[in-house]
């Protein structure tokens, strides 16, 4: 079964995007949240002076 239009055809018709919204994904969210996790952990845990 040849798959090579599977992307091209069957992807793009069933995720609607409005086009405004092309550059952000679903996990954009989720990625800017484990960054402030990650960076109040880093300044949780430093010896050095706390902004």
């Amino acid at each position: 079964m040849d798959k090579s239009h599977y992307f091209e055809h069957v992807c793009n018709d069933t995720i609607p995007t409005k086009p405004e919204e092309e550059d952000t994904t679903p996990t954009d969210m989720v990625s800017e949240a484990v960054e402030e996790i990650m960076d109040n952990i880093k300044s949780a845990f430093s010896t050095g002076d706390r902004e």
